[in-house]
């Protein structure tokens, strides 16, 4: 299997993407083992994850592997447990409820299933996603970047938020280089971020997780192909039409749901022992309170494709005609949406003045493929040099014109 939760291959030659994912990240901790219980479903934790490779914590793995499979990805929702059953080429998703189990074939690398509130259940399947209702009906929904993967989806009430990387391109030809939350509703789907990415830049989004307000919180890593220091991790959020980054991150580490009394749950690595510790967020710092990869790739199992020789290419369910290019890509920042030229013009003179000029300031509407603004829709683009990621010039924004605050993004046009 391809992890997308963790990125073995550099982005672009020396890229630490890799390392700092896959090899790297924070330094090892002092004990180095696993509390007590060894479970991930500890008084404080309360989740199911894999260890030694098996299921630990609140449910028993479903069947027993075979030696050429690897359970992964696991989640638990009200309605039972779900896992990847990662094999040499196609994987399976296993789904246990008090009905029983079923071993679902999958006809591709699948990653990261979830459940609603309601008991069905999403998962991706390259560049796919299929949402299996708690019948047993399934559909498939292809995903809006052809050539892309489809991964770590979460339902946000009747619809299914997921994040999908970009095609690979000539200049860029590896998968992970380009990440964005993409919201279905129905049978279409809404881009909700447009992180900067290219040539030299990368971002990847990580472990999204419906929190108790209704918003998505997740991990974005971002660093350059060209760096020789490692990338830069950050907690986001995604709620309704807005984005707000919560926290830079002191290292590496990935959501791995909530505690009972609603604080977050990390995974982070003990590089040492080849562990994933599960961490509560406590007033004090971070708590250990359990072992385990919860929606993350283990690191004391071999994935079953390398152990087999082979890394499959993905599945997809529409081709790619051609390459694109991969021309570098420079960031704006977006305000709006608006209703009508007029209103959007009204917030481009107040930029504009903002800026004293310094700045090239766009009225952009909506449609003809745009994926930035919606059809029949107006907004403001404020256009920034391509050494920027946009975090900077868009906290400065937001102080210089606070009505419009939460209202504005970065953007990649």
């Amino acid at each position: 299997m391809r992890s997308r939760s963790l990125i073995i291959t550099a982005v672009c030659g020396v890229s630490l993407l890799g390392w700092a994912l896959g090899r790297g990240g924070l330094p090892a901790t002092a004990a180095g083992t696993c509390p007590g219980d060894v479970g991930a479903a500890d008084r404080g934790a309360g989740v199911t994850a894999v260890q030694g490779g098996r299921l630990v914590g609140m449910a028993p793995a479903a069947g027993s592997d075979a030696v050429a499979t690897m359970p992964r990805h696991v989640a638990t929702g009200h309605s039972g447990t779900a896992y990847v059953r990662d094999r040499t080429g196609d994987d399976e998703i296993v789904v246990s409820t008090p009905r029983g189990v079923d071993v679902l074939p999958q006809h591709g690398e699948a990653y990261h299933p979830t459940w609603s509130a309601g008991g069905d259940v999403a998962w991706g399947v390259d560049d796919r996603l299929i949402v299996r209702s708690g019948s047993g009906a399934e559909r498939m929904i292809a995903g809006p970047r052809p050539g892309g993967i489809v991964f770590a989806p979460v339902f946000v009430g009747g619809d299914v938020v997921a994040a999908v990387s970009a095609a690979q391109t000539a200049a860029v030809p590896e998968d992970g280089w380009s990440d964005d939350l993409w919201r279905l509703h129905g049978v279409h789907w809404r881009r909700l971020t447009a992180f900067p990415a290219g040539v030299d830049r990368w971002t990847a989004i990580r472990t999204p997780f419906l929190a108790a307000d209704g918003s998505v919180e997740f991990v974005v890593i971002q660093g350059r192909g060209s760096a020789d220091r490692l990338p830069r991790f950050s907690l986001w959020r995604s709620h309704g039409n807005g984005l707000q980054r919560l926290a830079w991150l002191d290292g590496e580490r990935y959501l791995a749901g909530y505690a009972s009394d609603g604080s977050r749950l990390w995974n982070v690595p003990d590089r040492a022992t080849e562990t994933w510790l599960i961490q509560r967020d406590t007033p004090h710092g971070l708590e250990t309170v359990g072992c385990g990869a919860v929606a993350v790739d283990p690191m004391d199992a071999p994935d079953p494709d390398r152990v087999a020789g082979t890394t499959p290419a993905p599945r997809t369910h529409r081709e790619v005609a051609r390459l694109d290019p991969g021309d570098p890509m420079e960031p704006a920042l977006l305000i709006g949406d608006f209703p009508s030229q007029v209103a959007a013009d009204v917030v481009a003179q107040q930029v504009t003045q903002a800026y004293g000029g310094g700045l090239p300031v766009d009225v952009v509407q909506g449609g003809g493929g745009s994926t930035i603004v919606e059809p029949d829709r107006w907004a403001v683009l404020v256009r920034l040099a391509a050494t920027t990621d946009g975090s900077g010039e868009l906290e400065e924004m937001q102080a210089m014109l606070p009505d419009y605050a939460d209202h504005m993004w970065v953007v990649v046009p």
